[in-house]
C-alpha cells in the first residue's frame, strides 16, 4: 500500500496536463541581430505588430566575446533591444516572426518561444561546433531552458532554427556554406537533448533566410514608386560560388528546408554605409517570411498569399506560400510578399486569379504587370483592398462572374497601360460588379477606382471583345474616368462621378464607343 501511495503521489507530481512548449532557435550575423541603427521601424507600426504572446529570450553577442551586454536574465516578450555597448537599435526578425505566428494561430496548441543568439559579423565558420557562435548560441539554449524549472510544460521542443547569415563569408567559408549549415544542425539536434525535444533538429526543420549582398544602394521602382533594394551587388564568388548560389541551392533540395528571400527589401538610409543592412520595416517583413516558410514545413494552411520570391512570376508554384498556384483560391498580397511588381510569365497568356486581397503589405502600392499582349483574368471572388493601399493592374484585365470589389477608405483600384510607350489599356470579359467603400461612414475617406487609362473599346491589337456588364458604385466610391464598357451603371448616392458627389442614385447607360486604341 505504501509502494502504491508513493506511486501515485509521484504520478501527480508530473504535470501531464500541462502545455507543450515549442522553441524556435534565430541566429545569425548582423541581419539576424537586427542592426537597424538609424532607419528603425515606425512606433505606429511597432504598436500594429506588437507580439503579445511569444515568449523571448535573447543573448546576443559581438566578434569579441562580453561586449554586447543587456542579454536575458529572465524569460520576456519580443521588444526591440538597445545593447548599452554602442546604443545601436537592435530589431530582427523575431518581431514579424512572433507577430505573424500570434495573427495566423498556427501554434495555438502549444506555448511559443524564440531563443536568439546573433552575432554583429563573421563568416559561417563561427557556427561550426567550436566556433564561438555556436558555442554561446548552445549556452543561451541551456540558460533559458534552465529558467523554465519553475514553469510546468508537458513537453519542451525545439521546434526549428531560423539562419540568416552569409554576408562575411570569404575563402573556404562560401562553398563549404551548405556542409557547415548541416553539419549546424546535426550538431543542435545532438548537443540539445536532455533539455527538449531535438527531433525537428535532427530531422533539418530549418528556415534559410537569403544573405544580402553588399554595396547595394535603395532603388524607387518606376511603376509603383515603391522603394525598394537593388538587387544587383557584391557577393563574394569563390570557386565559381557564392553563399547566396549555394544556400538557395541548398533549400531547394530538401522538403525539411524552407526559404526567406529578402533581396527585394529596402537597406538602411542612415546611420550606415555599408549597403548590406535591412531598415526596421524590412525586417518585420523578413520575420513574417520566416513565420510562412516554417509554417509550411509545419503543414500548416499557409494559404495562397504571394511569396517573397521577386525572381518568379506569378505562373511559378513558388511564387506562393503554399507552393501552389492558386486556381480556386483567393491571392492575397499582404506583410510577407514581394514590393516588387508580380508579372505574368513569359510565354503565357494570361494569369487566372479567382480573386484578389491586398491585405496588409509593406508597401502602399501592390502591382500586377503583363506585355501587351497578356492579360490577368479576375474571377467571381473579386477584389479587396485593405485602407490606404492600392492595386495597381498594369495589365489587360479581363472580368468574369459576379464580384463584389470591397475597397476601404482611402484604397483605390487602378488600371493602367502594360506598356507605357503603347496606347490605353484593355479591359474585356462579362461582368456584374458591385464595388463598395466598406468604411465610408466610419473614416470618412472615400476609395477610388481608376478607369482613366482604359479604352472603352477593342484595341486594334485584338485584346478581345470590349466588356460587358453592369456596375453598381455605392456610397464613398469615386470612379475616375469612364466606366468601360457596355452595359449599365447604378451610381448609388454618396458616390462620386466626374468629379459630383451625388445626391441621390443616378443610372447611366454605358455605350462602349470602340476608341481605335
Amino acid at each position: 500500500m505504501k509502494l502504491l501511495l508513493f506511486f501515485l503521489l509521484g504520478c501527480f507530481a508530473i504535470p501531464v496536463n500541462g502545455r507543450d512548449l515549442k522553441i524556435f532557435l534565430l541566429t545569425g550575423q548582423s541581419n539576424s541581430l537586427g542592426a537597424v541603427k538609424g532607419s528603425p521601424v515606425s512606433a505606429e507600426m511597432l504598436e500594429k505588430y506588437k507580439p503579445e504572446r511569444t515568449m523571448y529570450w535573447h543573448e546576443n553577442f559581438g566578434q569579441k566575446e562580453g561586449v554586447f551586454s543587456g542579454a536575458s536574465q529572465e524569460w520576456g516578450m519580443v521588444v526591440p533591444a538597445v545593447p548599452s555597448y554602442n546604443g545601436n537599435l537592435c530589431m530582427g526578425p523575431e518581431y514579424g516572426f512572433a507577430a505573424v505566428l500570434e495573427k495566423k494561430g498556427w501554434f495555438d496548441d502549444a506555448d511559443v518561444a524564440i531563443v536568439k543568439a546573433s552575432r554583429d559579423g563573421g563568416d559561417n565558420g563561427h557556427w561550426m561546433r567550436n566556433g564561438q557562435a555556436y558555442r554561446l548560441l548552445v549556452g543561451a539554449v541551456k540558460n533559458a531552458s534552465s529558467a523554465l524549472k519553475e514553469k510546468k510544460y508537458g513537453k519542451i521542443e525545439f521546434a526549428g532554427l531560423l539562419y540568416l547569415q552569409g554576408e562575411s563569408d570569404s575563402g573556404d567559408a562560401v562553398p563549404a556554406a551548405a556542409q557547415r549549415f548541416k553539419e549546424l544542425l546535426k550538431h543542435l539536434a545532438e548537443d540539445l537533448k536532455g533539455w527538449g525535444d531535438t527531433a525537428p533538429l535532427a530531422k533539418s526543420c530549418a528556415v534559410i533566410g537569403e544573405n544580402a549582398n553588399w554595396g547595394t544602394k535603395n532603388v524607387t521602382d518606376s511603376l509603383t514608386g515603391n522603394t525598394n533594394g537593388m538587387l544587383n551587388g557584391r557577393d563574394t564568388e569563390v570557386d565559381g560560388k557564392t553563399t547566396w548560389q549555394v544556400m538557395r541551392s541548398l533549400a531547394a533540395s530538401s522538403p525539411a528546408l524552407g526559404y526567406a528571400p529578402t533581396r527585394d527589401l529596402p537597406k538602411l538610409t542612415s546611420g550606415d554605409s555599408m549597403g548590406v543592412h535591412y531598415d526596421g520595416c524590412s525586417q518585420l517583413v523578413i520575420g513574417a517570411r520566416f513565420a510562412y516558410a516554417m509554417g509550411h514545413l509545419k503543414g500548416k494552411s499557409v494559404g495562397s498569399v504571394r511569396s517573397g520570391r521577386y525572381d518568379l512570376p506569378l505562373n511559378a508554384p513558388d511564387a506562393w506560400m503554399d507552393g501552389k498556384v492558386p486556381v480556386k483560391k483567393v491571392c492575397v498580397w499582404d506583410l510577407a510578399s514581394s514590393i516588387l511588381p508580380s508579372r505574368i510569365g513569359e510565354g503565357v497568356d494570361s494569369f487566372k486569379a479567382f480573386g484578389i486581397r491586398v491585405e496588409d503589405p509593406s508597401v502602399n502600392t501592390v502591382a500586377i504587370a503583363g506585355g501587351a499582349s497578356q492579360r490577368l483574368v479576375v474571377g467571381p471572388g473579386g477584389i479587396e483592398v485593405q485602407q490606404g493601399r492600392k492595386l495597381l493592374i498594369a495589365s489587360a484585365l479581363q472580368l468574369s462572374g459576379r464580384q463584389e470589389w470591397k475597397l476601404s477608405g482611402g484604397s483605390c483600384v487602378a488600371v493602367a497601360r502594360p506598356d507605357v510607350k503603347g496606347g490605353m489599356a484593355a479591359l474585356t470579359g462579362q461582368a456584374d460588379i458591385f464595388i463598395m467603400n466598406t468604411d465610408a461612414s466610419s473614416s470618412g475617406k472615400h476609395a477610388a477606382v481608376d478607369f482613366t487609362e482604359v479604352g472603352q473599346g477593342m484595341s486594334k491589337k485584338g485584346r478581345g471583345v470590349p466588356f460587358r456588364g453592369n456596375w453598381v458604385i455605392g456610397p464613398g466610391v469615386e470612379v475616375k474616368g469612364g466606366l468601360p464598357g457596355t452595359g449599365k451603371a447604378i451610381f448609388k448616392k454618396g458616390s462620386i462621378y466626374q468629379g459630383e458627389v451625388l445626391t441621390a442614385d443616378r443610372n447611366v447607360v454605358l455605350e462602349g464607343i470602340a476608341t481605335g486604341v
